[in-house]
């Protein structure tokens, strides 16, 4: 029991940015942006890419992110002025990046098990300091994300979200708001791909297929275990973030419980993705019903 809760911790960790782009994106901004699918691969390909060809982790970190916020940006210009239906431009995007990111990796699959990264010099030393190094890099990108929401931006992106039109008419840029949103969003997922790269020791230009949805569905399930519990406002930003990490923990806790039973790979995925459809049936009920 304690080797699959101690699975399923370091599992979380790796995606717990990615949770909070989706929870940016579908709880604040109200859609369904398809495009972390290829933001993640992106992040994890392009920081592979930079550190093997010699470039300090650190920076090729940074490009990583500056890549997924670029992505995102992408997808807000083409929901400009309502030209393309949001969930159609995130998945025009993904469908853009799968060319970009082959072409960013230049082959499908890139080894870093041999390349120093950001994490390398930690788990060289203790396991313990390596997973420690990735919850203090995954902990301040937390904090700045729970700064942003508690932030004058951080409502006006909630704003915008509950009613853009209201938004517009009181004077606010709502195309900076939507640019903005979606690359940050984007931006956390790319963080996450980059994380999870070296931690796995590659990138894989397969590896964000169905990110989107498994995000969404665990934020759906942390947001039902939670949020009905929270009852001041001001507790409001530090509830989501909380649901976002324990429905990230829930899946892989479930993930890691079914491959324990020894359930067949093949059948892995439906069984997944039948639990996620409850979730999301579960949330579409509480919306038509409120």
């Amino acid at each position: 029991m304690i080797a699959l809760l101690l699975a399923t911790l370091t599992q979380s960790l790796t995606l717990i940015p990615l949770a909070l782009g989706i929870n940016l994106s579908y709880t604040l901004l109200r859609a369904t942006d398809m495009t972390i699918d290829g933001s993640f691969v992106l992040g994890a390909g392009v920081f592979a890419q930079l550190v093997t060809m010699g470039i300090s982790p650190i920076l090729a970190f940074l490009v990583a992110l500056s890549c997924g916020a670029i992505a995102g940006a992408f997808t807000a210009f083409l929901q400009n002025g309502g030209k393309v239906d949001p969930l159609l431009a995130g998945i025009l995007t993904s469908f853009i990046l799968y060319s970009v990111n082959m072409a960013v990796m230049g082959r499908p699959n890139i080894n870093l098990l041999s390349t120093p990264t950001l994490f390398s010099g930690a788990f060289a030393h203790s396991t313990t300091l390596g997973w420690f190094s990735v919850a203090l890099v995954v902990g301040l990108l937390v904090v700045a994300f729970y700064i942003l929401l508690q932030s004058r931006l951080g409502l006006c992106l909630r704003a915008f979200g509950d009613n853009p039109a209201l938004l517009s008419r009181q004077g606010y840029n709502v195309t900076y708001l939507r640019v903005t949103g979606f690359s940050l969003n984007n931006l956390l997922a790319a963080a996450s791909g980059a994380i999870t790269a070296q931690i796995i020791g590659y990138a894989d230009i397969g590896m964000g297929v169905g990110m989107t949805l498994i995000g969404i569905g665990a934020i759906v399930l942390g947001q039902h275990l939670i949020l009905p519990f929270i009852k001041k406002h001001y507790l409001r930003a530090g509830s989501e973030l909380l649901a976002a990490f324990i429905g990230i923990a829930l899946y892989f806790f479930i993930l890691n419980g079914l491959l324990r039973f020894n359930i067949n790979p093949i059948y892995l995925k439906l069984l997944l993705g039948v639990l996620l459809a409850l979730f999301l049936r579960t949330a579409t009920r509480k919306v038509s019903l409120s």
